[in-house]
């Protein structure tokens, strides 16, 4: 028949697997919360340089209709001066018609100007999309490898509370209530082994009365500095 303290060092040990294997568990959801942020901040990216280029491209078109405009009335004014019968009026055209191309001068300067710009932010564009779309890959075949892990892990788990299911049942009512109880205290670190007559939890030399106590092995020993069950290591000198 197994020992009881031994039985519990069983059951620390799969209780301490299970935890393990929840601790990996939510890691791993982590990383993929990780990458879905990492993947929103960067379609925002790609959004605002969409926005940029439609923005940039309205000044173009506005700027191409002023030189439209200008063109129209450029051409009133011309077949005004055949219909101008003094000098004086005739200068004040030619005065317009001037302002009008030198207005359109800077506009068509300012339009290439503009189409650089925009050329810049379509590259730009591109960019943050293809940076989006490889996330949103590695994002979709994250989610389909930890969904598999996290199968799998669950059918880890489940194993291992069967087996230690085993142990619980060898345990009576009173001691398993111990253990649990120095569990959830001791950060699921009840059961310790005494190395060289030092407690392994709380480094804290044991009395010799303890030390025959646990030799005598037929009830559970606890440390008398952190209550926790200690045991003898076999491989201690």
């Amino acid at each position: 028949m197994i020992e009881k303290f031994e039985v519990l060092r069983r059951l620390q040990s799969l209780t301490n697997k299970i935890n393990e294997f929840k601790i990996s568990q939510e890691r791993r959801k982590q990383d993929v919360q990780e990458k879905k942020i990492l993947v929103e901040n960067k379609r925002i990216i790609a959004e605002n340089k969409h926005k940029g280029k439609l923005s940039i491209q309205k000044e173009i078109d506005r700027k191409e209709l002023d030189i439209k405009t200008n063109e129209g009335e450029i051409t009133k004014y011309n077949v005004q001066l055949n219909s101008i019968k003094t000098n004086k009026e005739y200068s004040a055209l030619i005065t317009k018609i001037g302002s009008k191309k030198a207005d359109m001068s800077i506009l068509e300067d300012e339009v290439l100007d503009t189409m650089s710009r925009l050329e810049v932010a379509n590259q730009e564009y591109e960019k943050a999309t293809e940076g989006l779309r490889n996330e949103e890959k590695i994002l979709g075949d994250l989610m389909v490898c930890v969904d598999t892990e996290t199968k799998e892990t669950d059918n880890e788990i489940e194993k291992t509370k069967n087996e230690q299911k085993k142990y619980i049942d060898l345990l009576d009512e009173h001691s398993l209530k111990q253990y649990n109880r120095l569990s959830n205290i001791k950060g699921g670190k009840a059961v310790v082994p005494v190395i060289g007559n030092v407690c392994g939890g709380c480094s804290m030399n044991v009395t010799t009365q303890t030390l025959n106590e646990l030799m005598g092995g037929k009830d559970l020993v606890f440390c008398r500095s952190c209550s926790r069950i200690l045991y003898l290591d076999k491989n201690s000198d």
